[in-house]
């Protein structure tokens, strides 16, 4: 089964320039993994070296942009749309074969119908041109538009892309008070790219990251397979439906990052071997 590690995982190890992407090739072919998914944020400020990448024999599963497709301004919507295109003309340099899109949120004046075919418009623009670049283009639930597996399997019927998928984010779905693993599931069959993150409960006084839920809690990222996500059902309801990855690894704590990533790949590839098993 494909795995892979987002390069997310390092987020702040890269925004406080302790991590450049040939440091994150050699620790990923450290940790054993020779799939990544980039993050064009931190790929573009890092000024886009590829050949350290190709240097440590490591390969691009994915390519993410950070889209907001929900604006009264059409303008606006077609510099998102743009911001798609261009993710989607890096994927092809890059050699990735998926880019991740986000859908954005809601906004004052704009009811959530509008919203939603706002954000069903924009990716059936990105999916033609994904579709002609050879490329797909994954959307991940994300906010309040698009966040469960039906709003996304209503997407991807009007899209009707072959170019078009999706990418089951498990603490997305935690943190809007769904049950990952039923998500998972319901989503499985239009699944191209899954993220394995975990998180659980914070605890009074907490200074990380603070992820809040709908239901107004507060959750603290942890490495992958030691929150309170149940890791294993997701990937048992996945691979149940034919899906063989990539699964991106994307450690959202503000603990150490090299140690928690590394915890996590060893938790996910128990998990891994024993679905195999089955």
């Amino acid at each position: 089964m494909n795995l892979c590690l987002s390069m997310w995982s390092f987020a702040l190890d890269f925004q406080r320039h302790q991590m450049d992407v040939e440091r994150f090739a050699a620790t990923c072919r450290e940790m054993g993994i020779d799939s990544v998914e980039l993050v064009d944020y931190f790929w573009i400020s890092a000024g886009q070296p590829l050949s350290s990448l190709r240097d440590f024999g490591i390969r691009v599963c994915a390519y993410d942009t950070a889209t907001d497709f929900v604006h009264l301004d059409p303008e606006s919507r077609q510099q998102q749309i743009k911001l798609a295109y261009a993710a989607i003309e890096e994927a092809v340099r890059v050699g990735a074969e998926i880019v991740r899109l986000l859908p954005g949120k809601v906004k004052n004046g704009i009811a959530y119908e509008d919203a939603l075919q706002m954000v069903v418009e924009s990716v059936s623009s990105a999916a033609r041109y994904a579709h002609n670049a050879g490329i797909t283009v994954v959307l991940e639930p994300h906010e309040d538009v698009v966040y469960s597996a039906e709003t996304l399997r209503y997407v991807a019927e009007q899209v009707n892309s072959t170019a078009f998928g999706v990418n089951a984010d498990v603490c997305t779905f935690l943190l809007m008070g769904l049950d990952p693993v039923r998500e998972c599931a319901e989503v499985a069959d239009l699944c191209k790219l899954a993220h394995l993150n975990d998180m659980r409960r914070a605890r009074k006084g907490y200074q990380g990251y603070p992820y809040r839920s709908v239901t107004g809690e507060v959750y603290a990222g942890t490495a992958v397979g030691d929150g309170e996500i149940d890791i294993r059902g997701c990937i048992k309801a996945l691979v149940s439906a034919g899906f063989r990855g990539p699964f991106s690894v994307e450690y959202l704590g503000t603990e150490k990052a090299t140690a928690s990533v590394q915890r996590s790949l060893d938790n996910i590839r128990n998990i891994l071997q024993e679905v195999r098993g089955l």
